[in-house]
């Protein structure tokens, strides 16, 4: 969407169909010199560039004129306002008559104008809406102060402003997506990251989905989102992959049902040393710490069966196991341990503690690779 030209040769669009952050990258991606020119209903800001860089702003909102920011931030008096507003001709700018006032140093009118530019940039990068057009080529501003502004520095701590929820749904409309870490050979060396920013780009490891480092993040999911999409929009994050959620259940349901039929092989050896010692209570009395945990852990034994051999039915297991979001195979283990050391607690309540090593024994030599799975 970019590339759109009309007849005149000038690009334009939609901020509804291309973010600004994209344009912006593109703009400085190929050093481009020339106007950009952004509306949004009554609102018009421009962004001037020099070779990719930002060099000046303007706004047609009355607050963000210069002399309406100095004098809200507390730069200048308002008699000072009134005073230079005053003086103002078509040769002499109000920065001029400030500095000659002695209201502002001529340190303080350049970092003034960079401050303005700034903050007219930062505002536009919320925007969900809009439209723009660039203008490319030299352009005479008629602005004798001008200043130097990275595409970068301006997504850093644009975005980090940002507070609409809805921009960021736009941006990430599946969190199936998987970044991959990538340092820019010509990053500016200006940017500085806040702590929690960086914790989150280190999360990134070519395999955890956006949606698992939100969950991994502590920070909360908005301010995950946002920090992700700044590190994407300056060039630290690509798109490596979209997870495919059928293929990666598909996956997870096999491993599930391999442990599930490992713990059923103990069960089935548990129910029948138990079956052998006490007869056909044995399985009354498993049944009844299935009932117990279906009460306990609903969400993975609810309808879940006792079979003849003792073993449980494996089908309901996972079908059970599709339902759980979070921490499936921490889940399953848990709760067919919890089942065996149930049956353990019943073999040594009611035969004593000699049978119940005898069990262990046995599993030790026959299935170790089961037993260990039984172990906290």
């Amino acid at each position: 969407m970019i590339e759109a030209r009309d007849q005149s040769g000038i690009m334009h669009g939609a901020l509804e169909k291309v973010g600004l952050p994209e344009i912006l990258d593109f703009l400085s991606t190929m050093s481009k010199t020339g106007v950009l020119l952004l509306r949004n209903g009554n609102v018009t800001k421009t962004l001037h560039f020099k070779r990719g860089v930002v060099v000046f702003a303007t706004s047609n909102i009355p607050d963000e004129r210069f002399g309406e920011m100095l004098l809200r931030e507390g730069k200048i008096t308002a008699d000072q306002f009134t005073e230079a507003s005053k003086q103002i001709t078509r040769g002499k700018r109000l920065g001029k008559i400030l500095v000659e006032m002695q209201a502002l140093s001529p340190k303080d009118l350049w970092n003034e104008v960079r401050h303005q530019v700034q903050e007219i940039a930062y505002s536009v990068l919320s925007w969900d809406s809009g439209t723009f057009q660039f203008f490319e080529g030299e352009e005479r501003t008629g602005e004798n102060i001008t200043t130097s502004l990275t595409v970068q520095e301006i997504l850093l701590e644009g975005l980090r402003r940002i507070k609409n929820k809805e921009l960021l749904e736009k941006v990430f409309p599946s969190k199936d997506i998987v970044f991959e870490r990538v340092l820019p050979a010509s990053r500016p060396t200006n940017l500085h990251f806040e702590e929690y920013e960086k914790h989150v780009f280190k999360l990134v490891d070519s395999e955890r989905t956006v949606q698992e480092i939100c969950d991994l993040s502590e920070i909360g999911e908005f301010e995950t989102l946002k920090t992700l999409y700044i590190f994407f929009s300056i060039g630290y994050l690509h798109v490596k992959k979209r997870k495919d959620k059928f293929v990666e259940e598909q996956k997870e349901l096999a491993e599930g049902r391999q442990i599930v039929r490992s713990y059923n092989e103990i069960y089935s050896f548990l129910y029948h040393y138990f079956l052998r010692e006490v007869g056909p209570i044995a399985e009354n009395i498993m049944e009844k710490y299935l009932n117990k945990l279906k009460v306990d852990q609903p969400e993975l034994f609810q309808r879940v069966t006792l079979r003849s051999n003792g073993t449980l039915s494996e089908e309901r297991i996972l079908e059970n196991l599709k339902t759980i979001s979070k921490d499936r195979h921490s889940t399953l283990i848990r709760g067919l341990n919890e089942f065996i050391y149930s049956i353990l607690f019943v073999i040594r309540k009611t035969l004593g503690e000699e049978h119940e090593r005898n069990v262990l024994v046995t599993l030790k030599r026959t299935r170790p690779d089961l037993f260990e799975k039984q172990n906290p």
